[in-house]
């Protein structure tokens, strides 16, 4: 009989094991933190402008508008891959997608630090320009390539373009009468298609502001040659104000109000001025549902945007990312990355190329135009004026400021919020009205209604010395200051009425039942219901109930954080 194995065996099999198992957990220790060097390594080198292969970088940062965002990203993906060469370095190229308007005020602050700066349009160019010359003495630039060329259209859904006499000339008086008829389609045989609501973008943005200038040309039956004295003409300056008093909704891009269009269908917005690529992209996007839109060109003319490149001279430029610049420019004018350009709904700006789809009326648009006035970008003088009229004119705002300011807002959150709301009131126009109400398990209004003229310092006042505490009662404030909206409109209705609410969290301390108080929100339909903006302020918020409350009231629901929120308030500030 075999004899039984010792305990003492095992023990010595249980030592040697867990010896082996130490040790490979060593050895494998010991990769992973050989991988972990090597990959801390290459980030290192990459940001110090050397790659772990020993290649040297030139990193050009390029500023450029949106419009031309797709074809942008794919011309940088290709021209990095390509690794083109100068003296000793590779260049490579970063892009920011930016608003035309935002990029020029980062850049006058030193908020950014462009290499090639690409604005929607020559004349923020004109602008910048002179502001270097005017204020720091010194050229910005020398000159400028135009990219592409992209006209700057009305998109009209289908049935309501035919209404309007398409394919027969349209123009921008045409569209102004009917904006601000009363009768609105009625007046064309078409009552149930009701009252003609068209936008388009914060003057902010490229689009927005060309469309001012666009409008001052109609009336003025001009296509170059805006002089200051014509903006002081009373025709001028009431046919902007009907025309802009008309306007459903701005927005801080051309983008949005296309997804705004297509969210809220014909019944919300009959037109809007968008980039006729955004037209190609949206039709095939959605497959003309609920209906094809059309690309109107206004018989009077219409800018052609060409979205030019300029290379900066500033005091970060050197000699060797002004040559990457200028080859990557270059790049971007070679006929395949302007085919590219075409094949995405671009016009190229080299006219050897072959126009063919989707260049056609399947996707709404002209293959053509060689026919139609082109507007010219008038000087720079009288680019700021224009601004400055467009401010004198659009239909002034009334907005309740609702802030949450309970215990969970406690710290960080609170101050900034209150930064962020105060950069808000301070970006509001003399003419604008503000109320201001704070809640926790109680509503305070901390600033009754006033204009901006009169109050904007003390209700910045007021606020500064919010500090939170308390419960959240969310649907109580909210039914109460939406209440006291509607009553303001019922006493001066030509104003733009809306409630920015900011909220960290669930309602914890109202009277009101959530349910009694979704009953007091209209329910989509009435587009002239004034307008709940809401903020989901941090992960905690109630996203589903805030983004209710602004679909019900046709306004936008803006996710943000503590980081996030100046930037959230200013793009809210571009609805009004």
């Amino acid at each position: 009989m075999a004899s039984k194995i010792k305990p003492v065996f095992w023990f010595v099999v249980f030592v040697v094991a867990a010896s082996l198992i130490g040790l490979a957990l060593y050895r494998a220790k010991g990769l992973v933190g050989v991988v972990k060097k090597e990959q801390a390594a290459q980030i290192v080198s990459q940001s110090s402008g050397t790659s772990t292969s020993g290649d040297k970088f030139i990193d050009i940062k390029m500023y450029s508008s949106s419009a031309k965002k797709n074809w942008i990203n794919a011309m940088v993906k290709t021209f990095n891959a390509s690794r083109v060469r100068v003296n000793d370095q590779t260049a490579r190229v970063k892009v920011w997608h930016v608003t035309s308007g935002g990029s020029f005020d980062m850049l006058k602050a030193g908020k950014i630090k462009p290499d090639i700066w690409s604005p929607g349009d020559e004349s923020w160019l004109q602008m910048a320009k002179a502001h270097w010359l005017n204020v720091k003495q010194k050229q910005l630039f020398e000159d400028f390539s135009p990219l592409v060329n992209i006209p700057l259209v009305v998109a009209v859904w289908e049935p309501m373009a035919k209404a309007l006499g398409h394919p027969q000339p349209i123009g921008w008086r045409d569209l102004a009468k009917i904006a601000a008829n009363p009768q609105g389609w009625s007046a064309l045989g078409h009552p149930e298609w009701g009252k003609f609501r068209w936008g388009h973008a914060h003057p902010d943005a490229n689009s927005g502001f060309l469309t001012v200038i666009s409008e001052i040309y109609a009336v003025l039956e001009k296509a170059e040659g805006i002089t200051l004295e014509d903006i002081k003409k009373p025709e001028v300056i009431s046919f902007l104000r009907k025309f802009e008093g008309a306007v459903e909704h701005y927005g801080l891009s051309n983008s949005w109000i296309d997804k705004l269009m297509h969210t809220k269908g014909p019944a919300y917005l009959s037109a809007a001025v968008q980039y006729e690529n955004t037209i190609i992209q949206t039709n095939a996007k959605h497959k003309n549902k609920p209906f094809k839109l059309t690309a109107i060109y206004p018989r009077e003319g219409n800018f052609r945007t060409q979205h030019p490149a300029a290379i900066l001279k500033e005091v970060w430029m050197t000699d060797d990312k002004e040559s990457a610049c200028k080859k990557f420019i270059n790049f971007l004018l070679n006929p395949e990355a302007q085919r590219q350009a075409m094949e995405m709904g671009l016009r190229p700006i080299l006219k050897d190329i072959e126009m063919s789809s989707p260049f056609d009326t399947e996707h709404g648009v002209k293959p053509n135009l060689a026919s139609g006035k082109t507007f010219k970008v008038p000087p720079e003088n009288v680019l700021k004026r224009i601004r400055n009229l467009w401010e004198e004119v659009k239909t002034p705002a009334t907005i309740i400021l609702v802030i949450d300011r309970s215990g969970s807002m406690k710290g960080s959150p609170m101050d900034n919020a209150k930064a962020g709301a105060i950069e808000f009131i301070r970006s509001m126009k003399p003419r604008d009205q503000l109320m201001l109400t704070v809640f926790n398990r109680n509503v305070n209004v901390l600033a009754e209604l006033c204009a901006i003229r009169q109050c904007g310092e003390n209700v910045t006042e007021r606020l500064n010395n919010v500090f939170a505490n308390g419960e959240t009662a969310l649907y109580d404030a909210l039914a109460q200051t939406y209440k006291q909206l509607k009553h303001f409109k019922q006493q001066e209705p030509g104003r733009r009425y809306s409630i920015l609410l900011l909220s960290d969290g669930k309602d914890t301390g109202s009277k009101l039942k959530r349910h009694d108080f979704i009953d007091l929100l209209p329910g989509g339909e009435d587009f002239d219901a004034p307008k709940i903006y809401t903020i989901a302020y941090g992960s905690k918020a109630d996203r589903d109930l805030l983004a209710e409350i602004s679909n019900r009231t046709n306004a936008r629901l803006f996710i943000s954080s503590p980081e996030e929120i100046r930037k959230t308030y200013k793009e809210l500030s571009a609805n009004f």
